[in-house]
């Protein structure tokens, strides 16, 4: 969003583009990325603010990026001129939503002005804005004569089956367990009436994205899946399903694994209750519902085998379903994530001499991040790598799961030289609170 009513922000983001923003306390580094004409931020202040949609939501972090003047926010429309972006964009949202406090109450006649904030068209560079209007587009691009998903309230509360990681050196054996690709997508909850985040907050899809199907399930079926329009398009999902007036909701498929409100049936009887509704998965009864396939785990081997061929077509990684299984509302060690290795590049600043077998060499290398971060890196060196490790001030390459708190590699894994690179490079995390988990 380039400009509300005429006001920029102080810096412009391109949609999909992130930025990086230092705590002045801690070593911290907070992620804020634009998506669309929503903004997040991957601190606490901004994650915990459950009851607040996510277009609504700010930060002290968007409010010094995009510009904020809080004291102006009493009288904020009778000083239009003079406020900041951060202050529209959140006023905006909470008209949109209807979420106000006692400073935008309808006897206020500041909320009145309000009322009329708009996008302009010349200003806007997105597709789509962020927060749902109330009248939709159909796939012609028209708008249509009913309201996009117009029942169901616009938040619930939602409590999904959430996956454990499963590492290749302490995980379960997987023997027996169901595999499923880990889907590049959005993670949406379906309670009979409309799709909600996992946060409770409902994604406008159009009425005719249920028209075919909805009749076809039990007055009492919910359902769990992932709103998906194809491998590396996470953006352009996030995109579309943030906004109930976009004409390219037709793109989106609801690949559906589960079936909640059969959750006390063991898993093998909800996909197939799943198939019986929805079709097999390379032959769907409906043009924009698939059933996610699974296919039984025969070891270790086939985990990694599998992760491997789907990881070259562009796939996120696996998840793992534990057979007979029931579905609960909570993080279960019967549903396993096999996560994608992130790679990355940095500078060795240091050695570090090792201890026990290690005494004699290197144990570990000291490293720094692009960010200016830095972190040490112990393991997946050979014995003669530890007899001769990288040269202080070379570019290693190193892989990882995931970012600890403060922003650094947990567990890193040396994984070889960059000769061909002189500065360091960071992995892209991608970052959003409805992703599948």
């Amino acid at each position: 969003m380039a400009a509300i009513a005429g006001i920029k922000p102080k810096v412009i983001l391109e949609d999909g583009q992130e930025c990086k923003m230092s705590s002045q306390t801690t070593d911290i580094i907070w992620l804020i990325k634009r998506t669309g004409n929503h903004y997040s931020c991957s601190c606490y202040a901004w994650i915990y603010q459950k009851n607040t949609p996510v277009d609504g939501r700010s930060c002290k972090h968007l409010k010094e990026l995009l510009g904020y003047q809080a004291s102006r926010l009493l009288s904020l429309w009778q000083t239009l001129t003079s406020i900041q972006y951060e202050d529209a964009r959140i006023l905006q949202a909470q008209n949109q939503s209807g979420n106000s406090d006692a400073s935008t109450s309808s006897t206020n006649p500041s909320r009145k002005r309000a009322r009329s904030l708009t996008v302009s068209d010349s200003e806007d560079d997105s597709a789509a804005d962020a927060t749902p209007k109330k009248r939709a587009k159909n796939a012609s691009g028209q708008n249509s004569n009913k309201p996009p998903s117009s029942s169901g309230p616009s938040n619930i509360t939602v409590e999904v089956m959430l996956a454990q990681t499963w590492k290749e050196d302490k995980g379960c054996d997987p023997t027996g367990y169901w595999i499923s690709e880990k889907l590049d997508g959005v993670r949406a909850f379906y309670n009979g009436q409309a799709f909600y985040s996992r946060l409770g907050n409902k994604f406008f899809a159009p009425d005719d994205f249920f028209s075919q199907w909805r009749a076809k399930l039990p007055k009492n079926a919910t359902l769990d899946g992932e709103l998906f329009t194809g491998r590396n398009k996470f953006q352009d999902t996030v995109s579309i399903v943030r906004s109930g007036s976009s004409p390219r909701w037709p793109e989106v498929k609801y690949y559906v694994f589960d079936a909640p409100f059969m959750g006390n049936r063991p898993f093998e009887e909800r996909i197939a209750f799943l198939k019986k509704i929805f079709g097999e998965h390379d032959n769907p009864t409906y043009p924009n519902v698939v059933v996610v396939e699974h296919i039984k785990c025969t070891g270790k081997s086939h985990v990694l085998e599998k992760l491997d061929e789907l990881q070259k077509k562009g796939a996120e990684g696996l998840m793992l379903r534990e057979p007979q299984s029931r579905y609960e509302h909570r993080r279960s060690s019967a549903l396993l994530k096999v996560k994608t290795f992130y790679d990355a590049e940095a500078k060795v600043i240091a050695h570090h001499k090792g201890t026990g077998k290690n005494a004699l060499v290197m144990g570990a290398i000291e490293v720094e991040m692009a960010s200016g971060k830095r972190f040490k890196i112990g393991t997946g060196f050979s014995d003669a790598q530890r007899r001769k490790p990288p040269k202080i001030g070379s570019i290693v390459v190193y892989k990882f799961q995931e970012l600890s708190k403060s922003g650094t590699p947990r567990f890193p894994v040396y994984v070889g030289d960059a000769i061909d690179k002189t500065e360091p490079k960071d992995a892209e995390i991608r970052s959003i609170d409805d992703a599948d988990d």
